[in-house]
């Protein structure tokens, strides 16, 4: 499995293409092996293939926008070939979808089309979750509804941290999503005066090494640090990371 970093935590660093192009060189230094591309400045995709190789940092996938997925998937599929990425992911789907059932089957029947239009090119469609999926209607959350109903193509990146906040375990879901789990969002969970904080990976109360067990079993290709907010975005990357490469991987 590659440990590396979900670039939208470090999106502050990446409104240019310099800035892109430095963000790869510090992970890399910082030990990543791998990066998500989410929230940056755009780009060619030849450039960024020449970033990857520059760096020896692969590209694992992305956050692709839900309008680009609906209205040029055929370029976004072009551009994760030239740069070397398999996953093609969604950071969340669309408010139209949120709130119902028939919402989230709506978005079940995008996610089962767009996989099985990516197939062709090799390519995995990929779901990323928050909390919000873990509404129970019927007796079952949405996500269980969409893991039960979507095709076994179609990929999720467990997010650590949404999940705990909902209520649940990762551990019970990494179990559900084998062969289904190419990649997963390691953030940390804790709780400071009954409010829930993101933390870096390693310094909150997940217990990542029988979290990353579980995601070999599973299947799991590369593990990214992310952190939504922080006070020093690039600060918080190198924690997680130090901690990935010296604990989880020990």
């Amino acid at each position: 499995m590659l440990y590396g970093s979900q670039l939208f935590s470090l999106r502050k660093y990446c409104k240019t293409p310099e800035g892109v192009a430095d963000t790869f060189r510090k992970v890399k230094e910082m030990g990543a092996e791998t990066v998500q591309l989410s929230a940056i400045c755009p780009m060619p995709a030849a450039e960024l293939k020449k970033l990857s190789e520059d760096n020896a940092l692969s590209i694992c996938g992305t956050h692709t926008p839900f309008i680009r997925l609906k209205g040029e998937l055929d370029k976004v599929a072009e551009e994760h070939l030239t740069y070397g990425a398999t996953i093609v992911g969604i950071g969340s789907m669309p408010s139209e979808f949120r709130g119902s059932l028939d919402g989230i089957k709506r978005f079940e029947d995008f996610a089962n089309e767009t996989a099985k239009k990516l197939a062709p090119y090799g390519l995995k469609f990929a779901y990323h979750n928050h909390n919000f999926e873990f509404k129970t209607e019927n007796g079952e959350t949405y996500y269980d509804h969409m893991i039960s109903n979507t095709d076994p193509s179609v990929q999720f990146i467990l997010d650590t941290y949404w999940i705990v906040m909902a209520g649940y375990q990762p551990l019970e879901y990494i179990r559900k999503l084998k062969g289904r789990l190419d990649l997963i969002h390691l953030k940390d969970y804790k709780k400071f005066l009954f409010l829930p904080l993101m933390k870096e990976v390693g310094y909150g109360t997940i217990d990542f090494v029988e979290i990353m067990k579980a995601a070999e079993e599973a299947g799991t290709k590369y593990a990214v640090a992310e952190l939504d907010i922080s006070f020093n975005p690039m600060k918080s990357m190198q924690m997680s990371l130090e901690y990935m490469n010296t604990v989880l991987k020990a």
